[in-house]
């Protein structure tokens, strides 16, 4: 059993996101652990509580309907449904369900017919029960994308970047995934039954809806393990790896991982709100970014970390990726071991 500290994430007021003083809260939130809660944030919550509703009816239904829509369907667009297991973190397979959405497009899109990965149509589940359930989450994804792009707004005016900087650069066209978890009780008896191990996410932001179950943990930097249960109103928002690259370690991307205590299922619906496909992996000018935040910077190499500290939990240094790599090629590659099947899919 895990000992928790006694610590509760930052808050963020996403009411206030132009403010001087949500905006420094914001990033140092960022810079401090890398994760926080988002209260005030504008989406529906009419929306939420339909997609909730939704996502736990479907996760109810047999396996054989749920697998109406398997995930080896949707090919290369990496769509559709898994089943518990069939996801793997580390080389091991994760104890969760789930279904896995991104930007709706039609066969005749030119990233479609040019196999693009990740690019594609979506797999719904059929019957008038689920009548509304692609309206839904389109819907849904949508005001996410909105809520994404004010908040990198705000991190970017928070380092002495424009407030467009990264809409300019990386985000006009967001690669945008969102993903219903279903997490299963975990078994007592069961130790290393986690519903998601130590990982950090890929891309910039990551918009997180929790149903009423506790479970997410995420590491802090003195590496103890704290729990951030669901609060009513507000959303958890962390940062990935991609964030961290592009800041030259200015905002980190925190481990996490999910361990489902609950005496029954727990949902979960992260929004991956993540640079545009085709962006080289160039970080930014450091000239560009503020004095104060390369201060910052520097004083947070200062801090005399241990190596053992340091080091990443898939062993991947950041620092040597080449900057001619698209922010697909590093998708498609950490894509491929989560879900090796989809490698040598050309549907």
């Amino acid at each position: 059993m895990v000992s928790y500290a006694r610590v509760m994430l930052p808050i963020v007021d996403g009411g206030k996101l132009e403010s001087s003083a949500t905006i420094q809260s914001l990033n140092e939130a960022l810079h401090d652990c890398g994760f926080l809660y988002l209260k005030n944030h504008g989406v529906s919550e009419k929306l939420q509580r339909e997609l909730l509703e939704l996502s736990k009816k479907f996760f109810s239904e047999d396996l054989r309907f749920k697998m109406q829509i398997d995930m080896k369907k949707g090919g290369l667009a990496w769509r559709g449904y898994f089943p518990v297991g069939g996801e793997l973190t580390s080389g091991k397979p994760d104890h969760k369900e789930g279904l896995y959405f991104g930007r709706e497009l039609d066969r005749n899109n030119p990233a479609v017919i040019q196999k693009i990965p990740l690019h594609g149509m979506n797999l719904w589940p059929s019957g008038a029960s689920y009548s509304r359930f692609k309206n839904v989450v389109l819907d849904y994804m949508a005001q996410l994308n909105d809520l994404g792009q004010n908040l990198m707004a705000a991190i970017g005016e928070g380092i002495g970047l424009p407030r467009n900087y990264f809409l300019k650069r990386f985000t006009s066209e967001p690669t945008t995934l969102f993903r219903i978890f279903n997490y299963p009780q975990a078994q007592a008896s069961v130790q290393d039954q986690w519903g998601v191990r130590e990982h950090t996410d890929m891309g910039f932001l990551t918009i997180l809806l929790q149903d009423q179950n506790t479970g997410l943990q995420v590491k802090t930097r003195s590496q103890s393990w704290i729990s951030a249960p669901p609060i009513d109103g507000t959303f958890v928002v962390n940062i990935g790896d991609m964030l961290e690259l592009w800041t030259h370690g200015l905002y980190k991307a925190t481990p996490h991982r999910v361990r489902n205590e609950a005496k029954g299922d727990r949902l979960s619906f992260p929004f991956f709100f993540d640079p545009n496909w085709n962006t080289t992996l160039e970080p930014i000018d450091l000239q560009l970014i503020s004095k104060e935040k390369r201060n910052w910077l520097e004083s947070t190499k200062t801090e005399g970390l241990s190596p053992e500290v340091k080091k990443r939990w898939d062993g991947l240094n950041l620092k040597a990726l080449s900057n001619s790599i698209t922010y697909g090629d590093f998708v498609w590659a950490k894509v491929k071991n989560v879900f090796p099947d989809l490698a040598g899919s050309s549907t």
